[in-house]
């Protein structure tokens, strides 16, 4: 397969993942009365797929570093339609929660290896460079599912976006059985038991650095993607349809950051970019945070604070997944796992406790932000590190 080939067939089968991921957001309210739950209810349902999305994933690397990538690929996928069907047939909250886990469990296969295949075929700064494009083609699907998800809950209710999540992973997983080849080669595979291997990976000082960057950026994410509706339904009374709208502003800022990594690549360190990565993330988070206590302000600081965040992010994940999984040729799936299910793991405990505070409001969504763009700097301070410039 040619790079670009790759790259098409990555962010294909990363699609079905990231759309169940922000498909429902603005129709959060109206699925909480539906299926007779609060509102408060409904950032659970992305909690149970994130966690076994993060947690499938330490089991699917290591084993497509034995067997290939396209078994795992398929059996993964496999499983998320299985998920999405259970949805459609006994349409309830538990069943709801239930069939959550199960799509996590079957992307998470996904999840891990879009981060090996592109090691398995690039170096160095065409690393980088791929793997922003991957990153900008990715995010073409959440910056579509709450559009589309938001017409089909107002049009037909909110069991038709599963139908539709039903469908396109179930076309997804055809696609891949004819047209996805695999990536790594019989002899480049390796039999080295899973304990052994991850000790390998997480021995280099580098490789926890970054995963430090990865897990502290993509909770600020997805704790952003999880309360935004709610937090702007009670703000401004908006439809879902509205506040589909104004969810997908800060998406473009993400295409954008990844956009400069992969331009960047070549010319600006690992360390400028990361840099440039973790302003960002702090300057969204205090406009969140300030804006708060003006309620004249307050949406328009969620989205401005948003859009500024997530291109921090967008600049950041290539560059730090690249930079971390350069060393290891030969465990790329290992060190991709790691990193997918470290951080949507974390992504989803996150979620579990800030369910379990007595309120979510703008002024506490804010002093989370800042305090993972805070992280994500103080892993940045160290400078013992050499750190090959420019590129990996």
């Amino acid at each position: 397969m040619s790079g670009l080939s790759l790259v098409l067939l990555t962010v294909l089968m990363v699609a079905s993942g990231q759309m169940t991921q922000t498909l429902y957001v603005p129709a959060m309210g109206d699925m909480a009365a539906a299926l007779g739950v609060t509102s408060q209810a409904l950032p659970l349902v992305m909690a149970f797929y994130l966690i076994p999305y993060g947690l499938f994933q330490f089991v699917y690397g290591p084993l497509s570093d034995r067997f290939g990538r396209r078994p795992v690929l398929l059996a993964g996928l496999s499983v998320y339609v299985l998920g999405s069907a259970l949805i459609l047939a006994w349409p309830s909250y538990i069943v709801l929660l239930l069939g959550s886990f199960i799509q996590g469990a079957g992307t998470a296969a996904a999840g891990s290896l879009c981060r090996s295949l592109m090691r398995d075929k690039f170096e160095g700064t065409d690393l980088v460079r791929y793997n922003g494009y991957v990153s900008m083609g990715i995010m073409l699907a959440p910056l579509l599912a709450p559009l589309i998800g938001g017409w089909l809950n107002l049009r037909f209710g909110w069991q038709s976006m599963y139908l539709f999540l039903f469908a396109m992973g179930l076309a997804i997983t055809l696609v891949m059985v004819f047209f996805f080849r695999e990536t790594l080669p019989a002899a480049r595979r390796h039999a080295q038991p899973m304990l052994p291997a991850y000790r390998y990976v997480l021995h280099d000082a580098g490789f926890r650095r970054q995963l430090g960057m990865l897990i502290a950026t993509f909770a600020g994410v997805i704790l952003y993607e999880a309360v935004f509706s709610v937090l702007v339904a009670a703000q401004s009374g908006l439809s879902s349809a509205e506040i589909s709208v104004l969810f997908i502003l800060p998406l473009p800022l993400y295409f954008a950051g990844a956009m400069m990594a992969s331009w960047k690549a070549g010319s600006w360190s690992v360390r400028r970019l990361q840099w440039l990565a973790g302003a960002g993330l702090l300057a969204g988070a205090v406009i969140v945070l300030g804006t708060a206590f003006d309620p004249r302000l307050a949406v328009a600081g969620l989205v401005l604070g948003g859009s500024l965040y997530f291109a921090g992010a967008g600049l950041l994940f290539p560059v730090a997944t690249s930079r971390a999984v350069a060393p290891f040729p030969q465990h790329s799936g290992t060190a991709g796992a790691l990193l997918g299910g470290s951080s949507n793991l974390g992504g989803g405990l996150f979620l579990l406790v800030q369910g379990g505070l007595p309120q979510m409001n703008q002024l506490v969504l804010g002093g989370l932000l800042l305090a993972c763009a805070g992280l994500v700097v103080w892993f940045l301070l160290p400078g013992s590190e050499a750190v090959p410039e420019p590129g990996i």
